[in-house]
């Protein structure tokens, strides 16, 4: 049987009081109209637009924000596209010295060979190791400090300037340093260079979509709207003079931005191929619908229900 009261711990079997008291859990809300962003406002700065833009996809934005907005993104693109450029530069000096140092080591393994230094055998293991030829990690480096230890002690009989005699005591050679296995010693820790990546896109582009989308200036409308005789008043349609919400859906003309409603559009517009207001040509591409967020009960725009998830109570 279920426990009861303030010695319930478990949601499954709290009641609708309880779990409201609790104030935990998963929890759903239905945005209302003031969660919304009205259709006339800028996208941008969420402020009415003044000299509404509108691009090709019905996102509106004030004529000042998007074109900081795409000069901005312009001078990142710049900053992008030279960051890129240096880190092409310092990978090609990079190879450039590695190229050096393999030429270098070339002309060292020849000269050994040519004084008698070289051992054929292990040079030809040595190589198979740098290559990377072995599979068995501990063997390729045992065999590196193999051959590290032969080199140093035929370059310094090399180079000795006396011969000390049978009679002398042979010195140990110093034994080559091996790699430590303690993997957390900072010394030991891997450097690699964060790969720098060029910009997903050389044009300014529009976020006010879920997928980006391209962004001209040449190709934004200047968006008329048909306002009220009284200061502050709605928005309303050149054709039926009925008030524009978030809830309409609203057609922009391209040749001549005038905003008209959906209706209308269908009635007087299309068939005539004119607009209704200026008459000027007007067809079926031209018409652009205007991106509407909606309100917390009509069907148009986003989306209507915020869900916030926090972890539940469990014992």
């Amino acid at each position: 049987m279920a426990k009861h009261s303030k010695s319930n711990n478990s949601s499954g079997v709290f009641t609708h009081a309880e779990r409201k008291m609790t104030n935990y859990g998963t929890k759903t809300r239905r945005l209302g109209r003031e969660s919304k962003r009205k259709f006339d406002a800028c996208h941008l700065c969420l402020q009415p637009a003044r000299t509404p833009m509108l691009c090709g996809q019905g996102h509106i934005s004030c004529r000042e924000c998007v074109m900081a907005n795409i000069l901005e993104q312009k001078h990142e693109i710049e900053r992008a596209n030279k960051r890129y450029a240096e880190y092409l530069e310092r990978q090609k000096k990079e190879g450039e010295r590695r190229e050096r140092e393999r030429e270098s080591q070339e002309v060292e393994r020849y000269r050994k060979r040519e004084v008698g230094l070289g051992d054929s055998m292990k040079e030809k293991r040595r190589l198979d190791v740098e290559a990377g030829d072995s599979k068995d990690e501990g063997k390729r480096a045992r065999l590196l400090l193999e051959h590290q230890g032969t080199a140093a002690h035929a370059a310094t009989a090399l180079i000795s300037p006396e011969d000390p005699g049978p009679s002398a005591p042979k010195q140990p050679l110093p034994k080559p340093a091996g790699k430590l296995s303690s993997f957390w010693v900072p010394s030991q820790a891997p450097s690699a260079e964060s790969a720098v990546k060029p910009p997903a896109s050389q044009s300014a582009q529009c976020f006010a979509a879920r997928t980006p989308h391209a962004l001209r200036l040449k190709s934004l409308i200047e968006v008329r709207f048909r306002a009220g005789s009284a200061p502050g008043a709605e928005k309303l349609c050149p054709a039926c003079d009925r008030a524009l919400l978030n809830s309409s859906q609203i057609d922009v003309l391209r040749p001549c931005g005038h905003a008209i409603c959906h209706r209308c559009v269908g009635n007087f517009v299309l068939p005539a191929k004119e607009c209704f207001v200026c008459q000027a040509k007007v067809a079926a591409k031209d018409v652009v619908r205007i991106d509407t967020e909606g309100t917390g009960f009509a069907g148009g725009g986003g989306q209507m229900v915020a869900t916030r998830y926090e972890a539940a109570l469990q014992v």
